[in-house]
C-alpha cells in the first residue's frame, strides 16, 4: 500500500468513526426526548433490543438514521405514540404457562387464603389476560366462599392502548385457547367472534398505568406477577425492578417472574426460590435463615385447562 492509499484508508476509517459517533449522540438524544415526552427511562432497556425496535420506525418514516429521525420527531409529535406502541410487545393468552397456574392453585394461593384479605399485582399486564386469568382461578378455588374474602387484583402496564383494551375485556377465541369450553362459557359472554369477560370477574381487577423503573406507591402485596417483561431490560435494571417488587411485598409474599428470566444480584439474597420451574420466589422473612417450610396443597379437580397437545383435557390435580 502506497502513501496515498494509506492516507485515504485512514481518512475513511476516521469518517466512519465520526459518523458512528454522531449517530450514537443522536441515539442518546432520541432516548432523552422520549423520556421527557412520555416519562419512560429507556436507559433500563438493552440497547440491542431498543435498536431493533427503533429500526422499524426509522424504516417506516424513511429517515434511516437517528440524526434524521430526531428531526422527524421534533416536527411530528404524533410519532411518539407510534414508537412507544412499537416498543411494547403486548400479545399474550389466558393461562399462559399452565404449570405456573397449577403451582399457584395448588401451593401459593391456599397459603395466602389463610388470610381473608388478599392483594395481588399483575405488573406488565398487557391487555389484561393475566389478571383476568388470576380472577378466574380465584373464583374457581373459592367458589361460594369468595364473598367472605376481600380480594384486590391490581394490574398495571406502561402502554395506555393496552390498558384500554384490558378495561374493555374483549378477546378473540385464539386468546382463550388455553381454556376448556366449560370455563369459557362460565366466565365469558359471546358476541359473534368476540369473547367478553363477565362483570363479576372484572370486579376483582383494577388497572393503572405504571413504569416499572419507578417504585410503586402501593405496598403490602401478597403476590406479584411480572412475567416475560424484564427480558428486555439490562441486568442492572432487572435488579432495580426486583428490588421495587421486594419493597412492595409483605414479608413472606410471593414474586413470579418469566421462565426466561433470572434473579441476580441483591434480589437473589432477598428471595427464596420456592419453585424453579415456575420461577416462583418468596420474600425472605426478617431474620430468617432457613428455607420456607412446605406449603399446603389445594384440593384437586379445581381448574380445567385445555392442553395444547392433541386437544386433551388437563385437570389440575
Amino acid at each position: 500500500m502506497n502513501t496515498q492509499e494509506k492516507q485515504n484508508t485512514e481518512k475513511s476509517v476516521e469518517m466512519v468513526s465520526v459518523d458512528d459517533f454522531l449517530e450514537d449522540v443522536a441515539y442518546q438524544k432520541m432516548k432523552k426526548m422520549l423520556h421527557e415526552k412520555v416519562g419512560l427511562n429507556f436507559n433500563g432497556y438493552r440497547d440491542a433490543y431498543l435498536k431493533r425496535r427503533f429500526a422499524i420506525r426509522l424504516r417506516a418514516t424513511r429517515t434511516y438514521t437517528y440524526r434524521r429521525y430526531v428531526r422527524y420527531l421534533q416536527k411530528n409529535p404524533a410519532e411518539y405514540d407510534l414508537i412507544i406502541d412499537n416498543l411494547v410487545i403486548n400479545y399474550t393468552t389466558f393461562f399462559r404457562d399452565k404449570d405456573v397456574y397449577v403451582y399457584l392453585e395448588k401451593t401459593v394461593l391456599p397459603s395466602l387464603f389463610k388470610s381473608r384479605n388478599l392483594k395481588i399485582w399483575s405488573a406488565g399486564c398487557a391487555s389484561g389476560e393475566e389478571p383476568y386469568s388470576l380472577a378466574i382461578l380465584i373464583h374457581e378455588i373459592l367458589g361460594k366462599k369468595l364473598p367472605h374474602y376481600e380480594i384486590k387484583i391490581c394490574a398495571s402496564d406502561l402502554d395506555e392502548d393496552a390498558l384500554d383494551k384490558a378495561v374493555k375485556a374483549e378477546y378473540s377465541r385464539k386468546q382463550l385457547n388455553g381454556m376448556s369450553g366449560s370455563l369459557i362459557a362460565k366466565y365469558f359472554s359471546t358476541d359473534g367472534e368476540t369473547y367478553k369477560v363477565k362483570d363479576f370477574v372484572k370486579k376483582l381487577v383494577t388497572f393503572e398505568r405504571h413504569d416499572l423503573m419507578k417504585p410503586s406507591s402501593q405496598k403490602n402485596f401478597d403476590l406479584i406477577l411480572c412475567r416475560n417483561v424484564m427480558i428486555f431490560f439490562a441486568r442492572e435494571s432487572q435488579e432495580l425492578v426486583h428490588m421495587h417488587f421486594y419493597d412492595s411485598l409483605r414479608e413472606g409474599g410471593y414474586l413470579v417472574i418469566g421462565k426466561a428470566e433470572v434473579m441476580s444480584g441483591e434480589p437473589s439474597e432477598k428471595f427464596w426460590c420456592t419453585d424453579l420451574n415456575s420461577r416462583v420466589y418468596q420474600k425472605v422473612f426478617a431474620g430468617c435463615c432457613k428455607s420456607p417450610v412446605d406449603l399446603p396443597v389445594a384440593k384437586p379437580d379445581t381448574l380445567r385447562l385445555n392442553s395444547s397437545v392433541g386437544g386433551q383435557w388437563v385437570v389440575v390435580q
